[in-house]
């Protein structure tokens, strides 16, 4: 048979059309399929204490494979003599492949906090890792292990991320860490709801109210 296939066909174009119309609807409206945009991590980023007493630097390959790429180190000001020094106190690989999102180090540097893995926020094992003052691994959670399945519901999500960070708080005096858990909100907009949760800086143990 000769002629125009769309119009040889019209019932088969038409069924073709509709299909692609309802997957550009569902595809380009549906709130968790927002589109990112990630620069790649820096090389080197320092995060440093609330006294300016200890720095952490996070060094990264920038690149994405099967091995861990990514090591901090922890440098704190020396006082044994009368000019200013920074002291390395360790230098290790870190829990996450390629970068932490963000980072706290305590005063003296006696613990740091990493949070998510960049290109995947609350995603995988290291949305929050505990290091103690020799650069150990004292405990790390997922977002599975803090929320229940309704609250990981109501999570603000794009394509490559789930965006629960609201707030966090360093209490140097009481040891303690409290992150606030934005939910039941779209991307970009204050969360309707908050969960608080509260971690020991001794142990990184969860505190349950």
């Amino acid at each position: 048979m000769s002629g125009n296939p769309l119009t040889a066909r019209p019932g088969l174009f038409a069924l073709k059309i509709f299909c692609s119309v309802v997957f550009c609807t569902l595809f380009c409206f549906s709130p968790v399929a927002q589109a990112d945009s990630w620069r790649p991590p820096n090389p080197s980023v320092s995060y440093e204490s609330a006294a300016k007493d200890a720095r952490f630097i996070v060094i990264s390959s920038g690149k994405l494979s099967g091995l861990v790429n990514c090591s901090g180190s922890v440098y704190t000001k020396s006082s044994l003599t009368a000019a200013e020094s920074w002291v390395k106190r360790w230098d290790k690989p870190l829990q996450n492949q390629l970068s932490p999102v963000t980072a706290l180090v305590a005063n003296g540097g006696w613990r740091v906090v990493t949070f998510d893995n960049y290109y995947s926020v609350g995603f995988g094992d290291e949305v929050i890792v505990f290091y103690d003052e020799a650069g150990n691994l004292l405990k790390k959670y997922s977002l599975e292990s803090l929320l229940s399945e309704t609250e990981l519901s109501q999570v603000p999500r794009s394509v490559s991320s789930r965006w629960w960070r609201h707030k966090i708080q360093l209490d140097e005096k009481l040891g303690l860490l409290r992150v606030d858990i934005g939910l039941n909100a779209a991307l970009m907009e204050k969360p309707k709801s908050i969960k608080t949760i509260t971690f020991n800086l001794w142990d990184g143990e969860r505190i349950d109210p």
